[in-house]
């Protein structure tokens, strides 16, 4: 379920999100899913991107998004993350969408998405990241002297600006000081077919029946 891609990365995992019964309810059930989605990533050996693909997937809830989306951001967006992957989330619903804003809200987190108009960061980003990651969509591979002009500051301000792009999993580091925000870099490679981590539905299935409130916080 991995490819060779250029734009940074080195792999590529194509993961569909839908359980046995294309719902994701319960915190128990998201575990299982992103403990999969973990272990697939860890075949990695270099940078990879991981594509969440939510086509399938019914119902959500607040818990099993939290899950799914925030604890594996919050996981790889650390400095001691276990490797350097980045996410985004494609065939997502409007359902989909505000239960999982409301997640990257409540852990002010930021994640890109894509569907048939182009990539949309999603999260409560300040104004200005997000102007910088739409200009960096614009610009295309981009260094600082370069974006130090567009935006009127100085090189090492916007050197910063791009690194916290990049801490942030937004932006995609191709070469010493170079960056491509993380829509761009994957563009051209979209829609990406859908896969299944290993163990997905099999780790799914042994929750089946499992009780609980949907939206309940854990």
């Amino acid at each position: 379920m991995h490819s060779s891609m250029g734009g940074g990365f080195e792999k590529v995992f194509r993961t569909s999100v839908a359980t046995l019964y294309s719902n994701l309810v319960t915190r128990p059930t998201g575990q299982a899913v992103r403990v999969a989605i973990e272990q697939q990533i860890e075949e990695s050996q270099g940078p990879c991107l991981s594509v969440l693909d939510f086509s399938h997937v019914g119902v959500i809830d607040f818990s099993c998004a939290d899950e799914v989306i925030a604890k594996l951001l919050i996981k790889y967006q650390a400095p001691d993350r276990p490797s350097d992957t980045f996410f985004i989330v494609q065939g997502a619903s409007e359902h989909h969408k505000d239960l999982i804003e409301m997640v990257l809200e409540r852990r002010n987190l930021a994640l890109v998405a894509v569907d048939s108009e182009g990539p949309e960061l999603w999260g409560p980003a300040p104004s200005r990241l997000r102007e910088l990651w739409e200009d960096l969509g614009r610009m295309g591979d981009t260094v600082a002297d370069e974006l130090a002009t567009v935006r009127g500051v100085s090189t090492p301000v916007a050197s910063s600006w791009l690194k916290r792009l990049a801490a942030w999993r937004l932006a995609v580091p191709q070469g010493r000081e170079c960056y491509s925000s993380l829509g761009s870099a994957v563009r051209s490679e979209l829609p990406y077919e859908s896969g299944e981590a290993e163990g997905l539905r099999a780790a799914d299935s042994e929750l089946d029946g499992y009780g609980g409130a949907a939206g309940e916080i854990n």
